[in-house]
């Protein structure tokens, strides 16, 4: 007792340490037996030892890290928010109003797409109205190589003229609600749930060990078998 610690072993095997600064100067142990016959010879087996959920790793590249685990953790809970009358209103209109800055952000380059697709168009009638048949072929190819090009510059064009504030703004306020609607990793990871091929067991997910493990400890939804 001086060490205030409570350890258990089964059938003389060596004991294992349980519980660490116990206050209780005083200890009367109970074993529990699936069996009151009396006499009858009881042995303990399949005892395991249940280390806590936090000494778990989130087991990246395997499963999902640490900062993945937090985004879907937090994307979950407000998505029970969502659900409840009190939240749904002000979920919504946070949504929408962070969705529409995405609109503000690519102004300019949405305005420079436009005026060169007019350019386009106007040209393509033009060759068809004046040029014959073999020449208007031989144009359009070429129209058609320049269009690509263009397409393809103004695609970079216009992630280019996105200021740093505006590349903020979309990192910071629009990619999270992005996440919340379509999630930000549907892969393995620490509190998600996962399905057991073999069996067709469901369970959540609670870590490995150690890292670079392929294993993981799972809890299973059945109540006979709590971790694996």
């Amino acid at each position: 007792m001086e060490a205030r610690t409570i350890s258990f072993g089964k059938n003389g095997e060596e004991p294992k340490l349980a519980f660490e600064d116990v206050d209780a100067t005083e200890l009367y142990p109970c074993v529990m037996f699936y069996s009151s016959n009396p006499g009858e010879k009881v042995k303990i087996c399949d005892m395991q030892m249940r280390g806590t959920p936090r000494d778990l790793l989130p087991g990246d590249p395997v499963c999902s890290p640490m900062a993945t685990v937090l985004a879907e953790a937090t994307t979950q809970l407000i998505r029970i928010l969502h659900r409840t009358d009190h939240w749904t209103h002000r979920i919504n209109k946070t949504i929408i109003e962070r969705l529409h800055k995405i609109k503000l952000c690519f102004r300019d380059a949405a305005s420079m797409s436009g005026g060169v697709g007019g350019q386009r168009l106007k040209k393509s009638r033009s060759v068809q109205s004046r040029e014959e048949h073999d020449a208007q072929r031989e144009s359009q190819e070429s129209t058609a190589k320049t269009d690509e090009d263009r397409g393809r510059q103004g695609r970079h064009h216009g992630l280019g003229e996105l200021s740093e504030q505006n590349l903020k703004t979309l990192c910071t306020e629009v990619w999270p609600v992005l996440a919340v609607i379509g999630g930000a990793d549907t892969g393995l990871r620490v509190g998600g749930r996962c399905v057991h091929k073999q069996t067709g067991r469901h369970a959540t997910l609670l870590g490995v060990v150690k890292e670079g493990s392929t294993s993981a400890k799972v809890q299973w939804d059945e109540a006979e078998i709590t971790l694996r």
